[in-house]
């Protein structure tokens, strides 16, 4: 029986005012009262925080680590790094952060440092409660000397609350920038294939205009924005194992098949689903199609493992299907993601998908979860709206550890049931 889940309704605005939240301008530096490391070679772990650049800490080994005290525990949104040969080497690392310094979380995971910079590289996250936070080295890309981690200074933000940008749901919900690739209406499929720098990424700009036959993105450092897709295929925008991609503000319909009908599919680290739009974006009669707003897995043919994601402020609903008649093109899944060696997929990477937050979206109708989690960790899902019906909210298996449902998350009357544990108060930002 249908129940209401008192558990986890709170009060909010109106369905059209849910804004994406994140880190304010006024996110403070932290006072670091001391660093420690779990080894050095003389150069010490103070020499991250003294001030002088030309000073570091270095340790060898992978796993290696320097913890910085904040002296009690505050919220905590990023990392300001300098990397000793910053600018000639990678290097790859963890974030970490406790509260005691004896339980810990991990932040971001598997991280790597850019390689052209001698200055501090800020690297934010999902907030978090910490008095101690932990950089873990994994080594650089240099030749001779590639089992060193090793810092200049160091830093630690937040505190600075949460303010909502100028961003608003669907196309024209984000501003053209002035050196934006503007992008007319196309008849076909239409392919980016070269992006920017992570600085700097290019800007695809569709300024309402409508992309007939869907976007396949094949290149790094990219923005989608402000394009009306008419699918006339079996996924709307596909992203083929690229990293640091923004698909924000689009409009997505006409997705139609055989087979996995997807509004958004993605693969690889550091996407950014936001602000998008699909409603009633099936067309047809959808058979055994199987219909998911997003999906993502790892396998042979797509190995990269999705990091550090971000899917905030998206409307995805409709129709409206309680009685789940498979001759309506409803929605099957909101999200649907399976990891290495998961959903019968083989192959690809081993390493595991981390460190989402999945925030500020209106989830519809779904069969029987409207997000299946099978296998990545550290998920925050915080003040979403489930307005549709399913069986459950959430599906996630065993596979999968450190979920966290909050409790400001909005569930419908037409749900029978959360399908996990409820953690109390607000998520992160």
């Amino acid at each position: 029986m249908n129940c209401l889940l008192a558990t986890v309704l709170c009060a909010s605005a109106a369905l059209g005012s849910v804004a994406l939240l994140e880190s304010s301008a006024a996110a403070a530096a932290l006072p670091v009262t001391a660093a420690t490391a779990s080894s050095d070679d003389g150069n010490v772990a103070a020499n991250a925080i003294d001030g002088d650049p030309s000073t570091r800490w270095s340790g060898s080994g992978d796993g290696v680590w320097i913890r910085f005290d904040l002296g009690s525990v505050t919220a905590v949104d990023s990392v300001s790094l300098a990397w000793y040969d910053g600018d000639s080497r990678r290097t790859t690392f963890d974030v970490q952060l406790s509260e005691d310094g004896s339980h810990w979380s991990t932040a971001l995971s598997g991280k790597t440092s850019s390689g052209t910079t001698l200055s501090p590289e800020e690297y934010g996250f999902a907030e978090g409660s910490a008095r101690f936070v932990r950089v873990v080295g994994h080594g650089n890309s240099s030749a001779d000397s590639g089992e060193w981690t090793s810092i200049t200074e160091a830093a630690v933000s937040g505190g600075g609350g949460t303010t909502p940008p100028a961003q608003t749901p669907g196309v024209g919900g984000v501003e053209t920038p002035a050196d934006a690739i503007l992008v007319g209406e196309q008849d076909s499929e239409f392919t980016i294939d070269s992006g920017g720098t992570a600085a700097d990424p290019d800007v695809y700009d569709c300024q309402g205009e409508t992309v007939h036959g869907g976007i396949r993105i094949e290149a790094d450092n990219v923005v989608v924005q402000n394009c009306r897709v008419d699918a006339q295929q079996q996924y709307g925008i596909y992203s083929d194992d690229n990293t640091d991609v923004t698909i924000q503000n689009n409009d997505i319909k006409g997705v139609e098949g055989p087979g996995d009908l997807n509004a958004i599919t993605f693969f690889g680290n550091g996407h950014k689903i936001l602000y998008n739009t699909a409603v009633d974006f099936v067309t047809g009669d959808p058979g055994d199609s199987h219909t998911d707003f997003i999906q993502t897995w790892v396998s042979d043919s797509h190995p990269t493992t999705s990091d550090d994601v971000e899917i905030r402020g998206n409307k995805a609903v409709g129709p409206d299907n309680p009685d789940q008649d498979s001759s309506i093109p409803s929605i099957h899944q909101w999200l649907m993601v399976e990891d290495y060696g998961r959903g019968g997929n083989s192959g690809g990477d081993t390493d595991g998908m981390h460190n989402w937050i999945v925030a500020d979206n209106e989830i519809g109708d779904s069969w029987n979860q409207a997000i299946k989690l099978d296998g990545p960790d550290d998920i925050a899902l915080t003040r979403n709206k489930f307005v549709g019906s399913s069986t459950k909210v959430m599906e996630v298996t065993s596979a999968s550890t450190g979920v966290r449902f909050y409790s400001d998350n909005e569930v419908g009357p037409d749900y029978e049931s959360v399908g996990m544990p409820v953690t109390d108060g607000p998520g992160p930002a």
